[in-house]
């Protein structure tokens, strides 16, 4: 018999069935804390080496930067301290690092280390040479960044601006009366010639005195006479009435009776004769006459072309601009106000400058005058021809008296309208043209005076520049500095693979005074150029040249004292044409010549001078009136006073910018800063630079580099999970790479200065 389960039995049952429950879910729940703890660590482990693997990046590229700005802290002392240039010196870098790193390798000690970083290869260079010109531009640019705009805004540009406006119209009327004095002279030449042609034409008429062989006089004309001698045209008139007669007389007798058969004959034989005579003479007078007008009609067209080039000459100077340059400097804050009544006293010269132009008139009207006058000797020319013709139809006693009259005082009229319009004085038509050319010629005699008195100066000042280029013998000792400058350029030259000229600027000047003077109002365009560039922001040029300035020598203008006045030079004079004492005028013309930097320097000083002092002439010679004259007056006093500037500069080693701004002085030094804008080349000069530095120092800058790198690898031991950081590192979330526990990785740092 089956019992029955009592109601406690069951809750028993229950019970159970709810412990093994129980102790079921305890196991689940352990595992489940097992795995979250697992994660948990696993995260945490992550997070504890990737936060490691981010500072040991950071203390690797610390390390690195450490490094490379430690290795190119060891610079060249001499090229700081006397040029301001850095580069790397003599001690081998890896040396440098290695002491470096060494402070970032792992030492033994009881400390914890979160980031133990070893150092594995590294390796250091130092590249891009300062013989590089690219890296010696950046040098000096960053030296002069700072510096040369004040410089230059207040030692230059402030001294010149006062002069711009008178400068920029002084460069305008030279550059215009100059080329219009040149096509003036020509021009008047080409008159000239045509004035000559036309006197020789007229000469080849008189000469074949035509006069006297038609009559001696005209009143006789009119009178029979005797058959005679016969010497003129009138002869063959007056006498051919009683030649008639005797033919007549002799008419119808035969031969043996026939009394005037000699007279006759001798008659007919003396009027041909006569008569071919005479076409034959005003045949080749009126070929030369003929050839003689051709060529005066052909100068007055030359002439003509000549004039109109004038035209074009004033136009296109007028419309040109010498140099924006003047502009910007004049509206520039800095310095003084030039004065404006100079300027406007030069742009009334140039106005005047029109009154040179002949009209068109005069050209036609000389022309038309030489075609007249080839008329008029034609048409005495035909005349003579037809009176041969009426001649040769009157011999036989066919012609008449009256015919033959009437032709030789045809003829007569004729020369005697030539002679009167040609040949007769104290007026005629040649003479009244000679006066008026005379006339446009007016000015000749005191231009070539003044023209004289330039020449004679510029003679002197070019004996000047020519004495200190002609001391070759006397420096030799010099020039074996210069030939081992000449050597370490031409390396870096190389280097560069750029081309070196010898000299850019020879000094000489141009023998023509007024050619002088519109080369140097050019230069002074090209200088407020270079002034106006720096104006706008074109600074790059302006801070080389100031670098140049202010860290190589210039010469002391003082030396030259004694040369200038006994042209002996002096030992002293000679020691001090060393480079050493020449730098600046070297890297500026580079000629390998103890003198001949000087001497390109001093031409480009008489050329400044003779610009200013020119457009003070200018002012000075304004009421000469004919503006050839004031040209030739503002040359002479240009010439002559940059002369005496030239001698003042070498006593007192500066001058006066101009007499309108006696507070404004130019040292030697300025002249040369202001002709560092006006030429030369920037590698060139640079070139230059470099060699000098190389000669002085002992330190060649293609050997000395600018720019570092290093290139470091290290690694740290991975606490935890290397990997699962490996995995980590192959889906691209880490930088470097996990080998073997270790965290590897690379850096690149680079330092330049």
């Amino acid at each position: 018999m089956i019992k029955k389960p009592t109601t406690s039995s069951k809750h028993r049952t229950l019970f159970q069935k709810r412990g093994s429950l129980r102790k079921s879910d305890r196991g689940a729940v352990s595992i489940f804390l097992i795995f979250v703890t697992m994660v948990v660590f696993a995260v945490m482990a992550v997070m504890i080496d990737y936060a490691r693997i981010a500072a040991f990046e950071w203390r690797t590229e610390a390390a690195a930067q450490t490094s490379i700005r430690s290795v190119m802290s060891a610079y060249e002392p001499a090229l700081q301290e006397r040029y301001g240039l850095f580069a790397y010196g003599q001690t081998d870098p890896a040396l440098i690092a290695e002491a470096v790193l060494s402070d970032h390798s792992p030492r033994i000690s009881d400390e914890f280390a979160w980031v133990n970083m070893e150092v594995g290869e590294h390796s250091s260079s130092v590249t891009r040479p300062l013989g590089r010109l690219e890296q010696f531009d950046q040098q000096v640019m960053e030296d002069m960044k700072y510096k040369a705009p004040v410089q230059i805004a207040y030692e230059l540009i402030g001294k010149m601006k006062p002069v711009s406006g008178a400068m920029e119209e002084a460069a305008k009327t030279t550059e215009l009366l100059n080329k219009v004095r040149k096509d003036f002279d020509k021009r008047n030449k080409e008159l000239d010639h045509a004035l000559r042609f036309q006197k020789q034409a007229r000469d080849e008429a008189v000469g074949t005195d035509i006069k006297r062989s038609i009559t001696e006089d005209i009143r006789f004309l009119f009178m029979d006479d005797s058959v005679g001698s016969i010497s003129t045209a009138a002869d063959i008139a007056t006498q051919y009435a009683d030649y008639v007669r005797m033919i007549r007389e002799d008419a119808g007798l035969e031969e043996e009776d026939k009394i005037h058969s000699s007279t006759i004959r001798q008659y007919e034989s003396d009027a041909r004769n006569t008569a071919d005579t005479m076409r034959r003479t005003i045949m080749k007078a009126q070929s030369r006459h003929f050839t003689h007008l051709d060529r005066s009609i052909q100068a007055v067209k030359e002439a003509r072309a000549i004039n109109q080039q004038m035209k074009i000459t004033i136009q296109q100077v007028r419309a040109s601009h010498p140099s924006e340059g003047y502009n910007q400097v004049g509206q520039s804050s800095i310095g003084e106000t030039g004065q404006s009544s100079t300027a406007d006293e030069l742009k009334k010269i140039n106005e005047s400058v029109d009154s040179l132009v002949l009209p068109d008139s005069f050209f036609i009207d000389y022309e038309n005058e030489l075609q007249k006058q080839k008329t008029s000797f034609a048409q005495l020319d035909s005349d003579v021809g037809s009176f041969q013709s009426v001649v040769g139809s009157s011999l036989g006693g066919g012609g008449s008296a009256s015919g033959l009259r009437s032709s030789v005082t045809s003829m007569w009229r004729l020369w005697e309208q030539y002679e009167r319009d040609y040949v007769k004085l104290p007026r005629n038509i040649i003479s009244d043209r000679e006066q008026e050319i005379g006339k446009l010629k007016a000015s000749d005699d005191e231009r070539r005076r003044l023209e004289k008195e330039a020449n004679e100066s510029l003679n002197q000042a070019t004996s000047l520049l020519s004495t200190l280029a002609n001391m070759d013998n006397a420096v030799a000792s010099h020039r074996d500095a210069y030939q081992d400058v000449r050597t370490k350029a031409d390396a870096i030259k190389a280097f560069n693979q750029k081309p070196l000229p010898e000299g850019e600027y020879g000094g000489s000047l141009n023998r023509d005074p007024s050619d002088a003077a519109e080369e140097s109002m050019k230069d002074m365009n090209q200088l407020y150029t270079g002034l106006g560039e720096f104006m706008i922001g074109a600074r790059e040029r302006l801070y080389r040249n100031e670098y140049a300035f202010n860290y190589f020598t210039s010469y002391d203008p003082t030396k030259l004292q004694g040369l200038f006045k006994s042209k002996n030079p002096t030992e002293e004079l000679i020691q001090s044409l060393s480079i050493h004492n020449q730098e600046l005028e070297y890297i500026m013309y580079g000629f390998h010549d103890p003198v001949m930097n000087l001497s390109a320097a001093y031409g480009e000083i008489f050329g400044m001078r003779l610009a200013i002092r020119t457009m003070e002439g200018f002012v000075q010679c304004a009421g000469g009136g004919h503006p050839l004259i004031i040209l030739a007056c503002a040359v002479a006093k240009g010439v002559s006073m940059a002369l005496s500037d030239m001698l003042q500069l070498v006593t007192t080693n500066a001058v006066p910018l101009s007499m309108y701004t006696p507070n404004i002085r130019l040292s030697y030094s300025d002249f040369l800063r202001l002709f560092m804008m006006m030429h030369g080349s920037k590698d060139d000069m640079v070139i230059r630079m470099l060699a000098l530095i190389h000669y002085n120092t002992g330190i060649d800058p293609i050997k000395q580099g600018t720019y570092g790198e290093l290139q470091l690898h290290t690694r740290m031991k991975l606490w935890f999970l290397p990997g699962l950081m490996q995995m980590l590192g192959q889906t691209g979330a880490l930088g470097g790479d996990v080998k073997d526990g270790y965290y590897e990785t690379s850096r690149v740092s680079a330092y330049t200065y």
